[in-house]
């Protein structure tokens, strides 16, 4: 119950930000970063799944959460994740395969929001079900490094909703995700050669 009210409010509260266009899409504004003090990893070393240790990040640092008018957000390493969400994710009390795959996740939920669909043309359908099938092997990477199931999808809507964080970017979501719609998939086996 508690996720599911912090998905809500993740998506309530980033689908009522006003978008109107800047004239710098990479927002040359600093990054708002964090500390992590000695007991804010005390605290995240107690959270008993990942995805509470994200709710934890959330309540306390919410305000560092890029909302800005660019669908993509600033991504300074240009490593494909938003720096924002990269930051919660360095933040996590986990090891490292257990970080690289959920960074594989973020980094695969960012990848839609480089591309225009608002049209829907055989090229658009075929890029998005490309993209869409890469999420076979977030999950069978996450299974690979030892993520619980329940605990795997629970980290990946929580990364859905932080990357998903305003209007503009919710609606670019949603067109790619009705290019895939009748598209199936089969589960990939929990193997490292799916981890980036």
């Amino acid at each position: 119950m508690k996720k599911l009210l912090l998905l809500g409010l993740l998506i309530l509260f980033g689908c009522n930000q006003q978008n109107t266009p800047t004239p710098d899409p990479n927002h040359n504004q600093p990054h708002q970063s964090f500390k992590k003090t000695p007991d804010i990893a005390k605290e995240l070393k107690a959270q008993p799944t990942i995805d509470d240790q994200f709710a934890l990040l959330y309540r306390k640092f919410d305000y560092t959460l890029d909302r800005s008018d660019s669908l993509t957000g600033r991504d300074e390493n240009k490593d494909g994740i938003r720096d924002d969400i990269e930051a919660f994710i360095n933040a996590l009390e986990v090891s490292e395969p257990v970080r690289d795959a959920l960074k594989q996740n973020a980094r695969y939920s960012q990848k839609n929001l480089y591309y225009d669909w608002s049209e829907k043309t055989e090229a658009n359908i075929y890029k998005a079900m490309k993209i869409g099938f890469e999420y076979e092997k977030v999950i069978a990477c996450k299974d690979f490094v030892g993520i619980p199931v329940d605990d795997s999808i629970d980290t990946s809507k929580t990364i859905r909703a932080l990357t998903y964080n305003t209007k503009a970017r919710t609606i670019a979501y949603l067109a790619y995700n009705h290019l895939q719609d009748g598209s199936v998939s089969t589960s990939l086996p929990a193997e490292e050669q799916y981890c980036e």
